[in-house]
């Protein structure tokens, strides 16, 4: 006998390689885990669940009564169905996002640019014709694995044309660029020397670190007495005193610091009035 089902033919199942049902069952372990923490596992949180509990008094309390037993069934059920199909969009598309964030993590992206930019317009000299995503694979892996590592003196510039490129993309209220090319210079400078000394980090104001000269007035210059002796250090009065913490230390990129001809940027300390002069940093 023929039926409605006649010709049609099992769905074929995607299959899946090695490496990707590596990461497959990797994901999957941890949204069960965050799952778990979480209390998403509870049987309240399962959107069938919230159906029955909410369809079910609205049977009992009449709603949508007044029509044929039909209409009002079909009425008192609607609600329930559409907050449990709400439901469980939404916990499609956190799962959705929850996932994607967990694959991007595994690494297994780095191999996907790698193919997308380069690997499949190379020649694979066993066929003579471009790689395919599995052949690319041995490729990929071997120069990940022979690459050079990067030298500390090679790292370092890497770093501080990183800061600059960030402190390049920042924007004033006007979208005009925010520092000058010296201004720049300096901040990279100045954060060199605070990420190469922790406790120097620690001591930094969180909120502003760097202080442009619209910000504040310079003021008279204070005494400070070190080891027996009196020093004359620049003091500057903050616009807004509230920006600052007081014993926080901050940078002025655009002060000169005693003796210098050019400005580099000075350090200074807040004691709750004045920023002032801080000598005991230097580059």
């Amino acid at each position: 006998m023929e039926g409605i089902m006649t010709g049609i033919k099992p769905r074929k199942m995607f299959s899946l390689g090695t490496e990707d049902q590596t990461i497959v069952d990797n994901v999957k372990r941890k949204m069960n885990l965050i799952d778990a923490i979480s209390g998403g596992g509870s049987g309240l949180s399962d959107p069938l669940t919230q159906f029955l509990l909410t369809a079910g008094p609205d049977l009992v309390a009449g709603k949508a009564a007044g029509g044929s037993k039909l209409e009002e069934i079909i009425g008192g059920i609607k609600p329930g169905i559409d907050k449990a199909i709400k439901t469980q969009q939404l916990k499609d598309l956190s799962n959705r996002k929850l996932a994607t964030q967990l694959i991007s993590k595994t690494g297994a992206g780095n191999f996907d640019k790698a193919f997308r930019e380069y690997g499949q317009y190379m020649k694979n000299p066993d066929t003579g014709k471009p790689y395919t995503r599995e052949e690319f694979r041995p490729v990929y892996g071997t120069t990940q694995l022979y690459r050079k590592p990067m030298s500390p003196a090679e790292r370092t510039i890497k770093e501080e044309e990183k800061r600059k490129e960030t402190l390049s993309k920042k924007k004033n209220i006007l979208q005009q660029q925010e520092y000058t090319s010296v201004e720049m210079e300096n901040i990279s400078n100045a954060e060199k020397k605070i990420f190469s000394d922790r406790s120097l980090l620690k001591s930094m104001g969180s909120d502003n670190p760097y202080v442009p000269k619209d910000e504040y007035e310079k003021g008279q210059a204070v005494e400070i007495e070190k080891d027996g002796k009196k020093e004359k250090r620049q003091a500057f009065i903050p616009n807004d005193k509230s920006d600052f913490t007081i014993n926080r230390r901050y940078f002025l990129f655009n002060e000169v610091s005693p003796g210098e001809t050019k400005s580099g940027g000075i350090f200074v300390v807040f004691d709750g009035n004045r920023l002032i002069e801080d000598t005991t940093v230097s580059f």
